[in-house]
């Protein structure tokens, strides 16, 4: 019974605490959908809106920018981005370099669940990128200006501006300035 109890407040206090940032995105004028989980701490002041999404405390969302569905855990988005449907940004990642990457086992084998975990680098992400439906961008990527990534793909390296990037990997398809220029 008290197992109950205590996921209960647990559950509660979560509950709170994201409600809290979303009323919070309200107030700065944020577009907001209702379920939407914003960490208090989130610098969004600006975005443009929020939908179905998870946005952590490490999480700094630029002028203008709307995201869809998914998970932001540790970003700087820039201004002016579209980010599709259920997108996943600096997700959390385990230590390789550790004997194990579990952090139940790390808890049982006496050392903190901390140890199994990378030290968290920001996502960063350029002003006007386009990022399509169910792609992946690991933590510590940098995305240029302009540059637009194609859906389903799994960026693991620095993407340059203006460049359009597809597959899982991801790679370079095409540069998308020069098509624009050219009036393609």
């Amino acid at each position: 019974m008290m197992r109950i109890v205590e996921n209960l407040f647990k559950a509660l206090a979560s509950w709170s605490y994201y409600r809290i940032g979303w009323l919070r995105a309200g107030w700065l004028g944020v577009r907001t959908d209702w379920r939407a989980r914003v960490s208090p701490r989130a610098r969004i002041s600006g975005a443009h809106a929020l939908g179905c999404i998870e946005i952590g405390r490490n999480v700094t969302i630029g002028r203008g920018s709307y995201l869809s569905s998914g998970l932001v855990q540790c970003a700087q988005i820039g201004r002016y981005c579209s980010v599709g449907p259920g997108v996943v940004i600096g997700p959390s990642e385990h230590r390789l370099s550790h004997w194990t990457t579990s952090p139940r086992e790390a808890e049982d084998a006496g050392e903190s669940a901390q140890t199994t975990r990378e030290q968290a680098v920001p996502t960063v992400i350029g002003d006007g990128v386009w990022i399509g439906a169910r792609v992946v961008l690991l933590q510590g990527v940098r995305v240029g200006d302009r540059a637009v990534i194609a859906a389903g793909a799994v960026v693991v390296r620095d993407v340059p501006a203006g460049e359009l990037w597809g597959g899982v990997p991801a790679k370079r398809i095409r540069s998308v300035t020069a098509d624009a220029a050219a009036g393609c």
